[in-house]
């Protein structure tokens, strides 16, 4: 299961089911259901808002966005996701 659907499960399970935390996020439940299936990307701020409910590191979570929709095809993307990926450990020795 990927880290995304493993942090929407246990948001749900703490709002009490994925319609209850689509409510709390101020969206639909669809929404929810296009994320854990891939057909829309989650953004980094719902990332943040769902690692929020699930009592996880927002940032953690936000860093984990960014990076999945980085370009790696590209010199720059590549340069980024090495970045990030460096701030990505600093977040998580905190």
């Amino acid at each position: 299961m990927s880290q995304l659907n493993l942090l929407i499960e246990k948001a749900a399970s703490i709002a009490g089911s994925e319609y209850k935390l689509a409510q709390m996020l101020g969206m639909q439940q669809p929404t929810i259901t296009a994320w854990k299936t891939g057909k829309r990307p989650c953004s980094a701020p719902d990332r943040a808002a769902l690692a929020d409910v699930a009592g996880e590191n927002a940032a953690e979570a936000a860093v984990e966005a960014v990076i999945e929709g980085i370009n790696l095809e590209t010199p720059k993307g590549q340069r980024a996701k090495d970045a990030l990926m460096r701030a990505l450990e600093n977040i998580r020795k905190l």
